[in-house]
């Protein structure tokens, strides 16, 4: 496979992982089309080390590696791998520089090369051996036709002045890394609901919580699985003192409850202590009259631009970007010394300046 990388001078790459059906997840298939080859790996059969002839041109940014949507996969490249993209170009990026309203990968190849994919292993457990035919030709598809997508959708960006746009945009991708979770003992009041709870009902999901997420660790399975966050909130809050009213909770019924019932019932009536709540660290200062009219003022253009260049406004210039803005003194003199940059800063910099100095 790498020497037909090599060959090619370029790749085409996707990953397959198990985050619907694990907790621990990992990658589990890697798919690579190079020239009018295509590869599909198996990591899961494959040592230490065994991935290197790729992952090495994986990281070379002679080779071109074209991905759609790679955010994810840059991260669990990295996470499972310590793994680098160089090269990176992606058609999602490049979709949304043009103003596609659908930018996913089956909706593209539909619309530009009249490929329909059928799209129903989306959801499969990649983790499970043996891989059926269909899921290996699902798998296949989605680096089989990236490089035709690329060349249409490159070819309008090049005609429009864009291509340096989506170049920008590819490097700052590259960049992008896995973050490691910290353990947060109060990560258990996310539960829809949970954050109302006082005194030993709070307890009570506090200890249900981290028992799921223990019992999910000890089966790899992800935690709604094991419990699902409403049945959670329903335990915690209606304290059952029977395993026949733990049977009678919706979803969880005598399968769940011949498995974990007893546990669940000790859990409810000797809950663990949960910690106490943390005073939120207090968000921004609220915008200044003055401020807000700078910032309604600086939507309203960069709405504007956007309307006339056919993007998504918050493509173009997010809110956080605005509010930054809206803020700094020397905005109306050059945006960039206040944070907009590269392709953005050429597009609206002198516009939004422009529309601050019509406030002066």
């Amino acid at each position: 496979m790498a020497s037909a990388i090599r060959e090619a001078g370029r790749l085409t790459l996707d990953t397959e992982a198990d985050s619907l059906h694990s907790y621990f997840h990992k990658v589990c298939l890697i798919q690579v089309t190079a020239g009018e080859r295509h590869f599909l790996v198996d990591p899961l059969a494959l040592h230490e080390g065994d991935l290197a002839p790729l992952l090495s041109l994986v990281g070379d940014p002679e080779i071109p590696v074209l991905m759609h949507g790679a955010d994810y996969d840059v991260r669990v490249l990295d996470r499972d791998y310590g793994a680098r993209v160089r090269g990176l170009r992606d058609t999602q990026i490049m979709a949304q520089l043009l103003g596609e309203p659908r930018t996913g990968l089956a909706a593209l190849l539909e619309q530009e090369l009249g490929i329909v994919l059928d799209k129903k292993h989306q959801r499969a457990d990649w983790g499970r051996r043996p891989l059926s035919r269909e899921m290996l030709t699902y798998a296949a598809a989605d680096t089989a036709f990236l490089e035709d997508l690329a060349g249409r959708l490159g070819g309008r960006l090049e005609a429009l002045g864009r291509w340096d746009w989506a170049e920008e945009e590819f490097r700052r991708l590259e960049e992008v890394r896995h973050n490691v979770v910290e353990h947060d003992p109060l990560a258990f009041e996310r539960v829809k609901g949970v954050r109302k709870l006082r005194g030993t009902t709070r307890d009570r999901a506090f200890s249900l919580y981290w028992w799921r997420d223990a019992t999910a660790q000890k089966l790899d399975v992800p935690p709604f699985r094991v419990l699902g966050n409403a049945q959670l909130l329903e335990l915690a809050t209606s304290a059952p003192g029977t395993l026949e009213e733990i049977a009678a909770i919706h979803g969880l019924g005598p399968r769940f409850t011949r498995r974990w019932g007893r546990e669940v019932l000790d859990l409810l009536q000797r809950p663990r202590s949960a910690p106490p709540r943390e005073h939120r660290a207090a968000g921004p200062p609220p915008m200044t009259p003055e401020e807000r009219r700078r910032f309604k003022a600086l939507t309203a253009e960069r709405d504007a631009v956007a309307a006339e260049l056919g993007l998504e406004p918050g493509l173009l210039c997010p809110r956080a970007a605005l509010e930054r803005l809206a803020a700094c003194s020397e905005a109306s003199r050059d945006p960039g010394s206040c944070g907009l940059s590269g392709w953005r800063r050429k597009v609206l910099g002198e516009r939004l300046a422009r529309a601050l100095r019509t406030l002066d």
